[in-house]
């Protein structure tokens, strides 16, 4: 389980850097969106590290409201993005 979360987490910042490099808007919001499905791995992964009794209930608090955060970061990223006019 602890290797399973570090990997979905090194996701989660890798893919948001490689978004950041890349100019197209497609390629942008592609890496984003890929960040954004590892949050919701983590998510997961929590769920079950909760029921199998490796955390407790405020650390799955903490864990699940702190990638929701950076889900809405960027559902906002990738909306911003999206809605810009081609120059």
């Amino acid at each position: 389980m602890i290797s399973d979360i570090k990997r979905s987490a090194n996701s989660v910042v890798h893919n948001i850097a490689e978004g950041f490099g890349r100019y197209e808007k497609r390629d942008k919001t592609r890496f984003y969106k890929i960040s954004r499905g590892s949050c919701y791995e983590i998510i997961s992964q929590t769920l079950v590290s909760l029921a199998l009794k490796y955390i407790n209930q405020d650390e799955k608090i903490n864990l699940v409201t702190g990638y929701r955060e950076v889900i809405n970061e960027l559902d906002s990223m990738i909306k911003s993005i999206e809605n810009r006019k081609n120059p």
